[in-house]
Parts: C-alpha cells; structure tokens; sequence
C-alpha cells in the first residue's frame, strides 16, 4: 500500500523553534533545619481525665474481648480439617 502524500509520514523530524529552550528556575534556598526558638506564650494544655488506678476485673475483660464461644471453635476447626488447612502453620 502506498503512502498518501497528502499525510505527512510519522517519521518526518519536527521543525526547531530557535526561541524554545528549557527553563532553568533557580534552586531554592536550603533554609535550617534547626528547631526555631521556643514561643513566648504556650497554649494551656488540655484538661485531662484523672487515671483510674482500678484493674478490669475478669467479667470485664471477657465481656471487652467477648468470651470465645466454644461451638464457633469446634465449627472453625471443623472446617480447617475440612479445607485442609493446618491451624498451626496457616493464619
């Protein structure tokens, strides 16, 4: 198949445009990167709760991470023994 002279071929160079040149911005200056000096005036801090010095007792504990109920981990292993997964060395 012939090329069409009335398209250019994609191989033709591109003109140069003599006025075109990279622009070269100045780099900016490194400023320090020391800590400044402290503020004249700090903010109040905020108002904190007083801690508890009470432990959670086991009620409390189990109820935060819930219990573990016994038949979800009977079902779990079953299905681990049924997909051939080995609980010890698969997450």
């Amino acid at each position: 198949m012939a090329p069409d002279p009335t398209t250019p071929d994609d191989r033709d160079p591109l003109p140069v445009n003599p006025t075109l040149m990279p622009h070269h911005a100045p780099a900016p200056e490194h400023g320090s990167a020391d800590q400044g000096p402290i503020p004249d005036h700090l903010p109040d801090a905020p108002a904190m709760l007083p801690t508890s010095t009470e432990g959670l007792s086991s009620q409390e504990v189990t109820d935060l991470v819930g219990g573990g109920d016994a038949s979800i981990v009977e079902a779990n292993e079953a299905l681990e023994q049924a997909e051939g997964v080995d609980p010890v060395t698969e997450s």
